[in-house]
């Protein structure tokens, strides 16, 4: 399959584009800047220019949408949904014009209101799905929300495949992979290496999890109640939705089996969320956000979890010789 993919030099691109290409496909990457992962064909462009998109799009059979602002604080409102929301509208009028019949979109958890909210939100039931209230409280969850509903529309309208795929807190855990992801477009901005990523962010969260969210930057851990996905498995979930024929239109959560937190799940529940109904057993770390729809219609099964990985390895070598120096 000839695939379109606006957005790949993000961090999640280049998970996105080994996933594809192992799998046989042929890979164009629309963006601002190149991606390092060879074997894809670049396309310089940019979403909010419909003509260069549609001339770009021809050819394609399908489209993976990632273009976008990928969180609040780093654009106004307004830029906010230049990008976001008319961006996905652009693509999918590129898409329809240049007669690709499928479009995968990269929505987010955010969609749901509990990733960037500034207070506490109460969720009706516990692990959260597909069927619970959508009450984003940023422009950037709003811009995904209406991102999906524009998928819709097209499907109604013209017959095109649109999957909305929200994923939900990505984790660069394995040593090659976030080498790309911190070389990315965005990332870069930051300076971040490997280290100070898995230090500042997946360490800081792991042991803090009352943490304090500052814009912009990652929501802390309660925000998210406590997700985890492997980039590795929100890959798979993007080719599985790309090659998927026979829905029409449909939203998925994506995460991982487990949370990103030490503490057991039923304690997390009993200290940040008693009262809420429990509608599946949650043993151990078991996942808030349930994946089952994604697994039921996608086949989508992570295979990956942080605590068996290269962060993890090196995160307990940096604890022995942490322990170590306090000893000496």
């Amino acid at each position: 399959m000839k695939i379109f993919v606006t957005g790949a030099s993000g961090t999640l691109g280049g998970y996105i584009l080994r996933e594809l290409l192992n799998s046989g496909h042929t890979v164009t990457n629309f963006d601002r800047e190149p991606s390092p992962i060879e074997g894809v064909k670049y396309v310089e462009g940019d979403i909010t220019n419909p003509e260069q998109l549609f001339k770009a799009v021809l050819g394609h059979d399908a489209i993976i949408h990632l273009a976008a602002i990928p969180g609040p604080g780093r654009a106004t409102p307004d830029q906010m949904m230049q990008i976001n929301v008319i961006g996905i509208l652009n693509v999918l009028e590129a898409a329809h014009k240049a007669d690709a019949k499928k479009l995968v979109f990269a929505s987010s958890g955010a969609a749901t209101g509990f990733t960037f909210q500034k207070y506490k939100v109460l969720p009706e039931y516990l692990p959260l799905d597909e069927n619970h209230p959508c009450h984003p409280h940023d422009d950037y969850g709003l811009s995904k929300l209406l991102g999906e509903i524009t998928c819709k529309r097209y499907s109604d309208a013209y017959g095109m495949h649109t999957i909305c795929l929200r994923i939900n807190n990505n984790w660069y855990v394995d040593r090659e992979g976030a080498e790309v992801a911190v070389g990315s477009s965005w990332a870069k901005q930051s300076q971040f290496t490997v280290e100070d990523l898995w230090t500042k962010r997946y360490r800081k969260t792991i042991e803090d999890p009352d943490g304090e969210w500052t814009i912009p930057g990652p929501p802390p851990p309660h925000n998210v109640l406590w997700s985890f996905t492997d980039a590795r498995d929100a890959a798979q979930a993007f080719r599985l939705a790309v090659e998927n024929d026979s829905i029409l239109h449909d939203v998925f959560l994506i995460n991982g089996d487990d949370t990103c937190s030490l503490i057991e799940t039923q304690d997390l529940i009993d200290r940040y969320y008693p009262g809420v109904p429990i509608k599946a057993t949650l043993n151990g770390h078991a996942s808030l956000w349930s994946h089952e729809k994604a697994t039921r219609l996608l086949n989508y099964n992570p295979r990956f979890t942080w605590r068996e990985s290269d962060f993890s390895n090196w995160l307990n070598g940096l604890e022995d010789t942490e322990r170590q120096k306090k000893a000496e």
